[in-house]
Parts: C-alpha cells; structure tokens; sequence
C-alpha cells in the first residue's frame, strides 16, 4: 500500500477510532497460561491479540474496507517486527528448532499477506472464520511452539533480562516509524 494512502487511513481511523470494547465485544481475551515468561515478548503477543480485537471489531460493525485494510496493514506489519525479534531472541540463543520455528512464522506471514490481498486487490470481505483461525493460530503457537523456546532458554541458562534490555530498545528503532498500528490499542 502507498505510503500517502496509508497516512490518508491512519487519518481517517484517528478520527473515528475511540474504542472501547464491551466484555462482549473481546474476541481474544489474553489469559495468564499464555504467558511465555519474558516480558518483552509476552508484551508483543499482547499487542497482537489487541490488534485482532480491534479488527474483529471492525468486521462486526463494518466499518468499512478502508478500516479493515488499514488493521490488517498493522497485524502485519506488527507480527513481522514480532516475529524479526523472537527469532533473533532464539538465534542467539542458539535455540535448537529454530528453523522449524521460523518456517511457521513464514507460513503466516505468508496467509496474511493472502489476506490482504484479497481483501484490497479482489475486495474480499474478512469473515469470521479467518478471524478465527488467526485467533487459533496465535494462541496455538503461544502456547504450542513459544513455550518451547522459553522453557529450553530458560533450562540453557540463556540471560533473557540481558537479552530483553537489548531488545526493548532494538523494538523501539525497528518500530519507530510504524507507531501508528498503536492506533488500535484497546482500552
């Protein structure tokens, strides 16, 4: 998406976009077990499930395929700057499956890419049934695959406190420009 168009959406949602979310209206709550015991990283899936709030939000009202491109331009963006951090988390720890880890998070970056696609270039609706396997496949993956790296950094002696300094302000540089997805924080 252009830069100017991209800027021209973040305008338009920072006019309409104060959110507040009902209980009813939380379509993936962030409970404790998905916690991956560094902060940094439990802070960014945390945002991503924020994100997935404020796009199943969008869908449920329909507010409109600007709205919707500019959420799914901010998903995607944020899970790649995520997903650039967890694995340069895992490369110096020299994390065993890294590989394996890193292919799942190309396969999503990959049917999110598809998603957007569709839904700007063939105007494509998002349906709930996307939303929820974008849920799933979060949650899943917290709990399946990032638990894993976190039990075995932890057990390798790994100093994540070390790593997560670094890292704060790495993610803060990488993101720098993209502040914008914040947008869609949920109060």
């Amino acid at each position: 998406m252009p830069e100017y168009v991209l800027e021209k959406v973040i305008e338009q949602l920072e006019l309409s976009v104060e959110v507040h979310m009902t209980n009813e209206e939380v379509f993936f709550k962030w409970l404790p077990e998905y916690s991956v015991n560094i902060k940094t990283i439990d802070d960014q899936h945390q945002e991503l499930v924020n994100i997935l709030n404020r796009l199943f939000v969008a869908v449920s009202k329909r507010e409109g395929s600007n709205a919707i491109a500019g959420i799914l331009d901010a998903l995607t963006s944020y899970t790649r700057t995520h997903f650039a951090l967890e694995e340069r988390l895992m490369r110096e720890a020299k994390y065993k499956d890294l590989i394996p880890h890193m292919e799942e998070h190309r396969k999503l970056i990959t049917q999110l890419d598809e998603l957007c696609n569709k839904h700007m270039m063939e105007e494509k609706p998002i349906y709930f049934e996307m939303l929820s396997f974008l849920k799933s496949w979060l949650r899943d993956h917290i709990q399946g695959v990032d638990t894993k790296y976190s039990a075995a950094l932890q057990q390798s002696g790994f100093s994540v406190a070390s790593w997560e300094r670094e890292a704060s302000a790495e993610f803060a540089l990488m993101s720098a420009s993209k502040k914008w997805w914040e947008v869609w924080k949920v109060a």
